[in-house]
């Protein structure tokens, strides 16, 4: 069962995500994980490998499934919560779509497995998606007439496999679109602001509807993931950040 550990107090009350305005998508650790083998992880009874059909989201808007057997994620009782995608699985949402020149952000825990060069974290089609191609190595990538590619390439810093690090993309609401990416691993004190110097900006409209991918069987991720929230209409801003990074590593199962 979940519990909100040492998580951060607001107004007499434990902070959650959906005290922040415009939470569109949650996808939470060890929340309405359903198996297909009839295993659920409210219920405690999923068993160690069992494939992984539905993730619920926990705004009641669209939960994340996969039908095709061959391309669920899977239940890992050491990995407390998480959802194993191993290069082959991926899980679809209805589609969350950005107008142009609107704020949006991606909060993302994951525990990567392995760097590949190609590998989706959250995306839509060959035009919107956010991956990594090395440790230290992240793209983003909005639709447009020609679709722009933001490369953020950090040469101090590098992601471990052996840890969770929450991925957070923001882009500011207006005409400039500026985009940012902070990585927090779990065993580090702050966040890490990714390749600041770069300056990216793109005020295009963009969508997002899968995880793991970018289509079908699709630059697939070979990570655990805990967490995946959304904000459309909402940059998230420094103090915020602090109030998840804090609640996501907080959570005791």
């Amino acid at each position: 069962m979940l519990g909100l550990g040492n998580s951060i107090t607001v107004f007499g009350k434990p902070f959650s995500p959906n005290d922040i305005s415009n939470l569109v998508r949650w996808y939470k650790a060890n929340g309405g994980i359903i198996g297909g083998s009839g295993g659920a992880s409210n219920d405690g009874d999923m068993a160690d490998g069992e494939n992984i059909t539905t993730w619920v989201d926990q705004t009641g808007t669209s939960n994340a499934v996969q039908a095709t057997a061959a391309d669920q994620p899977h239940w890992e009782t050491d990995e407390l919560g998480a959802l194993k995608f191993d290069n082959v699985a991926d899980m679809t949402f209805t589609a969350v779509e950005i107008d142009a020149e609107e704020a949006f952000s991606l909060v993302i825990r994951i525990k990567p497995i392995a760097f590949g060069s190609d590998d989706v974290i959250i995306g839509h089609d060959a035009s919107n998606y956010f991956r990594y191609s090395s440790n230290a190595n992240f793209r983003i990538r909005l639709a447009a007439t020609s679709p722009n590619n933001y490369n953020f390439n950090d040469g101090s810093n590098t992601v471990p496999t052996g840890v969770y690090s929450t991925f957070i993309v923001v882009r500011d609401a207006g005409g400039t679109g500026a985009l940012k990416l902070y990585v927090k691993p779990e065993n580090v004190a702050s966040e890490i602001d990714w390749d600041s110097a770069e300056n990216h900006a793109d005020t295009d409209a963009t969508t997002f509807s899968i995880i793991g991918a970018r289509g079908a069987d699709t630059s697939e991720l070979n990570a655990f993931v805990k967490d995946i929230l959304i904000y459309n209409n909402t940059a998230l801003d420094a103090t915020q950040r602090t109030d998840i990074y804090s609640y996501l590593e907080s959570q005791v199962y």
